[in-house]
């Protein structure tokens, strides 16, 4: 890479999978250390026009590992990648090559993953948070019934921790329908709309969530795997996922709705 690098705005993001924090450096964990000049250390520029990052921020992929070296002068540091290796595929790629590859989730699905994840890991939903980050390493690496597990997992986590952090009880049932209903209680959902116009929207998700659970419980791999498992299409793993983090992520606006009016009151 050359030292003529691009440097990043105030605003632009400059995010990486392989980037660390420590210290006060910024650290890339796929540097290779093989001499005496060189470092782990980079500058916002060097995560700005790399191309591994490129992929992570464009594409949404974090397959991608880079040989890279990283070479302290006086006066600066500059960067060489050698090559990018993808994990799913276990050869050699480019960027050009990942923009177009039919194993990236859509956009659509990054954004609202994206968004699901962001909620949870504010809240501090640590156990919601950890099935939504599997069901989308999943979904990447082509697992797609634990991708379903995961996804279904995310949003019977985030429930039960609602009950938990308002202090109230769990249903007696186990269904996931079962804890929807109670959740919806809880939350205090039909509080939300006076008119009465998203009941029928809200009655609708009892359904949606029943064939979610019914989902998991056919199509993942929750309850183990017989001799011929039925196949799952990325498209269910996909609608399995957006439709998890949709619903989490009302629920985690509500419950922190909620949360604020206690404090307040």
């Amino acid at each position: 890479m050359s030292d003529q690098l691009l440097e990043p705005k105030e605003n632009d993001n400059i995010d990486c999978h392989l980037q660390q924090v420590g210290m006060g450096s910024l650290i890339c964990r796929a540097a290779r250390q093989t001499g005496e000049k060189t470092t782990n250390e980079v500058n916002p520029a060097i995560c700005f026009n790399c191309d591994a990052g490129k992929v992570y921020r464009d594409v949404g992929c974090d397959a991608i590992l880079p040989k890279i070296r990283i070479h302290a002068y006086i006066g600066g540091i500059l960067s060489d990648i050698e090559s990018l290796l993808c994990k799913i595929r276990k050869r050699e790629t480019s960027l050009d090559y990942c923009r177009t590859c039919n194993l990236v989730n859509a956009e659509t699905t990054r954004h609202i993953v994206s968004t699901v994840r962001g909620l949870l890991q504010a809240g501090r939903f640590y156990s919601a948070y950890t099935d939504i980050e599997k069901a989308r390493e999943s979904i990447r690496d082509g697992n797609f019934e634990n991708a379903v597990t995961r996804s279904v997992s995310c949003l019977e986590s985030t429930m039960r921790i609602c009950h938990d952090s308002l202090n109230a009880p769990l249903p007696a049932k186990k269904q996931l329908s079962d804890l929807w209903k109670s959740t919806r209680t809880v939350l205090r959902f039909d509080d939300i709309d006076p008119s009465g116009a998203s009941e029928h929207l809200l009655n609708g998700l009892t359904g949606v969530i029943t064939h979610l659970g019914n989902l998991r419980n056919i199509l993942g791999d929750a309850h183990g795997k017989g001799a011929f498992p039925p196949a799952v299409s990325e498209s269910i793993a996909e609608l399995a996922i957006n439709t998890a983090s949709t619903l989490g992520t009302m629920i985690i606006r509500r419950f922190n709705q909620i949360k604020e009016k206690e404090q307040d009151g």
